[in-house]
């Protein structure tokens, strides 16, 4: 296992990504909706060679997602390669979670390490908090 550059691991080629991400208001709806149309197959992935899957998985009543994905390479490459090749998919995917900043913003790619940050963060204040008290 080797650091897949900003955020994520790798082992070998394959890097993967696991984010748990609050959505915005009405955003559960809208991703919901967007899977339904497109039956499930986000075909825009496909033009972002590396991608190998995503995953989208709705929790706790619809509040927040986890999203995992696997892909070669290292981090900011593989997020220039959606900034590049299938910005308008990312920003309309993205938008149904809390503080997207938008595909170009200079911040996305800092975007995933934060959501990931924030929820290791309060689980870890959990377990802390079980185990003293």
């Amino acid at each position: 296992m080797a650091s897949a550059g900003r955020i994520g691991i790798r082992q070998g080629k394959v890097s993967e990504l696991t984010v748990i991400a609050p959505f915005a208001p009405g955003g559960a709806q809208r991703l919901r909706a967007l899977l339904r149309l497109l039956k499930g197959k986000f075909d825009g992935a496909d033009k972002v060679g590396t991608v190998h899957d995503m995953r989208f998985v709705f929790l706790e009543n619809d509040t927040k997602l986890l999203f995992a994905t696997a892909f070669d390479g290292d981090w900011d490459p593989y997020i220039d390669d959606f900034a590049t090749k299938i910005p308008d998919y990312m920003d309309v995917l993205f938008s149904a979670f809390k503080g997207w900043p938008g595909i170009h913003s200079p911040t996305v790619k800092d975007w995933a390490e934060t959501r990931r940050l924030t929820h290791f963060g309060k689980a870890l204040d959990e377990f802390l908090d079980k185990i003293s008290g």
